[in-house]
């Protein structure tokens, strides 16, 4: 019986070698490549989603300031109330923005936290009048440096209580003393008869800096 020996050629099982390898090297990268895709797919399940509510919502233009604390918490804020609070301590009132269109107070966002005061028109710069309504001025009450509410009055300015940070409403908010990096925004406002209306949202971010 004839034996039949097959030779192999050198180079065609070295091409046959680079194919197998190559075949080998896409599944790996494939197999890799899904692996981290499904990492990241179950990583991002975790990640808690921003729902953000009406009372959530940051201010905007037609928003109306009404009372953040205190018996009149939702009540709108009257220029006859801000003249109140000028012979009480602090001279101004906290304030939030209130949708008109569903009557939502915008109170679970800190940043929408609003100071609001009665200054003399002519004691403003020309810039601040310029978002001020009949001396009436809002700015931020998130201070600047560490997020604290800005809730006291000393030394004719807005005195935050946790560094003693002071802005001065007057100015701008200019930062008169402490560690504050910078102002709090001013929020324009108008008014429309006894309503304290915004007209845009906070001129920059509000907000803690630091």
């Amino acid at each position: 019986m004839e034996h039949t020996e097959h030779s192999i050629d050198p180079v065609q099982e070295q091409q046959e070698h680079i194919q197998r390898r190559t075949v080998l090297q896409a599944a790996i990268g494939v197999g890799v490549g899904l692996s981290v895709l499904s990492t990241l797919y179950v990583g991002v399940g975790f990640i808690p989603k921003v729902v953000v509510t009406p009372e959530k919502e940051p201010v905007k233009a037609g928003d109306i300031l009404v009372w953040a604390q205190g018996a009149k918490a939702g009540q709108e804020i009257t220029p006859a109330d801000l003249q109140a609070a000028l012979k009480s301590d602090p001279p101004f009132i906290i304030a939030y923005p209130k949708n008109p269109e569903n009557n939502v107070v915008k109170n679970q966002l800190a940043t929408n936290t609003i100071m609001v005061m009665q200054l003399e028109p002519s004691s403003l710069s020309p810039e601040t009048a310029k978002y001020a309504a009949q001396g009436i001025v809002a700015y931020s009450a998130i201070c600047k440096h560490l997020g604290c509410t800005i809730s006291q009055w000393k030394n004719n300015v807005w005195h935050c209580p946790c560094h003693g940070g002071e802005y001065d409403p007057r100015q701008g908010a200019k930062v008169v003393a402490g560690p504050v990096p910078g102002p709090v925004p001013q929020l324009p406002i108008k008014l429309e008869g006894n309503r304290i209306v915004a007209t845009a949202g906070f001129l920059f971010k509000p907000g803690a800096d630091v």
